[in-house]
């Protein structure tokens, strides 16, 4: 949407205007459109406006003081939801990846192949284009500030998928094994466009003051999406944020995890503060949400369920759009929207062109802003929400309808079989499917239509790439493993993204009720050659690596096999093998480190090409 023009009460002159001298004085403020402006807005014009895009982590749907909470201050957001327009019905999806991946995208996150945050199940397939994609062919700036979780390697990371600069933790949250090894949220290493560096202070506020640092560094359109790793657990803030809800008597975790939405809210003040006196707020639309149900739900706002459920406490956020002198202030909206209704909305409100992008699952939302309203002509829909988190190998059948729900603007068929009338019942406490098999006969035949449309996409695995022309070195965590097919050992319900796990079992001592783990990656090699296998207890660069037991290490690639003896002492298996292009399925085995005599999988490898003539 264009900014009114500040020749506007001029037209109106105009028209009611016809004297010599009134004309010529018109015409002496017209030859002047320098000057006009300048006195009517002293920041530059520009027909697009700029987008800040602030996604939270496991900020659920009371988690704001705007949505009632009746501990949590939150007076910044307060102040944001009345100055535009707040959803009360936003639906996002139950976890963290899936989120991401239906935001970025503007279609439900199974289409591209997002169904969990862990197992290779978080990959956003490559070559699905992105919202950020879509900014920088409009001749955006575009930047991310926080947690992306939606893939760390080529192709995958942002850098590769629309993003000018990123600023990231690894993986989906502090510690986790593809983030910077033992790293907090104090004076963390970040990742700025693929390089770890060191920082200074608390994490929120760096992804913040870089966030701002960068909006300002050009005057040329930008898209700003700072998706926080906060409140997501570890719960890791300073006291002074913490100490009002402990006062309360709240428990420590949730005085914590308030105490770090709190600084949330200071960190948003802070920085549309900084809009304000620079006048880019009446330029900007700024967006914020959460992504998923509250970790913590202390208070539900009377919705059932938290985080990773199907119930509405599980899927529905905290959602608010504001646009100065655009959109309409201080409107409540109670329509049914959601995460992939984003990119059509932004599309049509900032010209992108959409025209190459997949039919979205959203609808844009442009007319409920501008009025404040849901607009007459508006038509009901579904959408239909999956607990994606079945164990890597179900087989199809045993997924439809297991931990889903699908609802339209008054009713919510939960697992196939639970309705509830969301309009009586917000809180889905009593079951009416018996009393109106009609709707809840409707609602399974428009889920099993959608299931029969996207399943396969939801079930293909995406490969990791290497060899890639320019690519570089591969780095690999078990984070993205697949089960073993060597071993048929389970992958222990996501255990190996837990940097405190792996320190475990590397020690020798048990966690997660085994000690240690087996896996491999589903890779894609562009370019057959020879490389070189660094296998590792820790990612590259730490500095108190621990070292192997004695032992061998064994990797079999296309039925060639390739063995490694390892001296007691060794910090780093190096293997050179010969690769062959196309699909495999890669890994390696390590024996002697398990207290249990198992083989041991690699925790963390890098492959990197061996340049021809090198000696090995």
């Amino acid at each position: 949407m264009r900014p009114s023009s500040p020749f506007e009460p001029l037209n109106k002159v105009l028209m009611k205007t016809h004297t010599p001298a009134a004309w010529g004085c018109i015409l002496v403020l017209l030859l002047m459109p320098n000057l006009f402006a300048a006195i009517a807005d002293p920041v530059p014009s520009q027909s697009q406006p700029n987008v800040l895009l602030i996604l939270t982590d496991d900020q659920g749907f009371g988690d704001a003081g705007f949505q009632g909470n009746p501990h949590l201050k939150t007076p910044h957001l307060d102040a944001l939801a009345a100055s535009g327009v707040r959803f009360t019905d936003f639906i996002a999806s139950p976890t963290c990846s899936p989120t991401r991946a239906a935001l970025m995208t503007g279609r439900h996150e199974f289409r591209s192949s997002v169904t969990h945050t862990i197992e290779g199940r978080s990959l956003l397939r490559a070559g699905v284009p992105t919202m950020a994609d879509a900014f920088k062919k409009a001749g955006y700036r575009t930047g991310i500030f926080g947690k992306w979780h939606l893939g760390e390697t080529s192709l995958f990371h942002p850098n590769d998928r629309g993003f000018d600069h990123a600023l990231l933790i690894g993986g989906g949250g502090v510690a986790q094994t593809p983030d910077y090894w033992g790293s907090t949220m104090f004076d963390p290493y970040l990742q700025e466009n693929g390089e770890w560096k060191p920082f200074k202070g608390y994490m929120t506020d760096i992804f913040v003051s870089e966030a701002q640092r960068w909006i300002e560094k050009d005057k040329k359109p930008w898209f700003c999406y700072i998706p926080l790793n906060s409140p997501h657990g570890p719960h890791q803030i300073s006291d002074e944020w913490a100490a009002p809800y402990r006062a309360m008597g709240l428990k420590e975790e949730v005085a914590k995890f308030y105490g770090m939405i709190a600084n949330i809210d200071a960190q948003v003040g802070k920085l549309l503060d900084s809009f304000a006196k620079k006048g880019l707020d009446r330029n900007t639309v700024v967006i914020f949400m959460g992504d998923n149900g509250s970790s913590m739900a202390d208070f539900s706002g009377g919705l059932r369920g938290s985080k990773a459920c199907p119930y509405q406490g599980g899927v529905r956020v905290p959602a608010v759009f504001s646009w100065k002198g655009r959109f309409s202030a201080g409107s409540t909206v109670n329509t049914l929207a959601g995460m992939y209704d984003v990119l059509p909305t932004l599309g049509e409100a900032c010209g992108l062109d959409l025209s190459k992008f997949p039919k979205t699952d959203g609808r844009s939302l442009l007319p409920i802003l501008l009025a404040g309203k849901q607009p007459a002509a508006w038509t009901d829909r579904t959408i239909p929400m999956h607990v994606a988190r079945w164990p890597s190998g179900t087989t199809v059948d045993k997924l439809p309808f297991k931990s889903s729900s699908i609802r339209n603007q008054r009713y919510s068929l939960v697992n196939g079989k639970e309705l509830y009338d969301l309009q009586a019942d917000p809180g889905e406490s009593k079951d009416i499917s018996k009393e109106n098999p009609e709707v809840s006969e409707s609602l399974r035949t428009t889920y099993l239509d959608w299931w029969n449309g996207v399943k396969d996409d939801a079930l293909a695995l995406q490969p990791l790439f290497m060899g890639r022309p320019g690519q570089g070195p591969v780095e690999l965590t078990l984070m993205d493993w697949q089960p073993s097919r060597i071993t048929k050992e389970p992958l222990n319900g996501g255990a190996g993204c837990s940097q405190e796990v792996v320190k475990a079992w590397i020690s020798g001592g048990k966690a997660a009720g085994v000690d240690g783990a087996t896996g491999g990656w589903m890779m894609h090699n562009e370019t057959a050659g020879n490389y070189e296998l660094e296998i590792r207890q820790h990612p590259v660069g730490v500095g108190d690596d621990t070292p192997f037991s004695e032992g061998e290490a064994t990797l079999d690639i296309g039925g060639k096999n390739f063995a490694q003896k390892i001296a007691k002492g060794d910090v780093v298996v190096r293997m050179n093998v010969e690769i062959p292009a196309g699909d495999l399925f890669f890994e390696p085995l390590i024996s002697g480190q398990r207290p249990s005599g198992k083989p041991q999988g690699a925790y963390f490898c890098r492959i990197a090409p061996v340049a021809a003539g090198t000696k090995k």
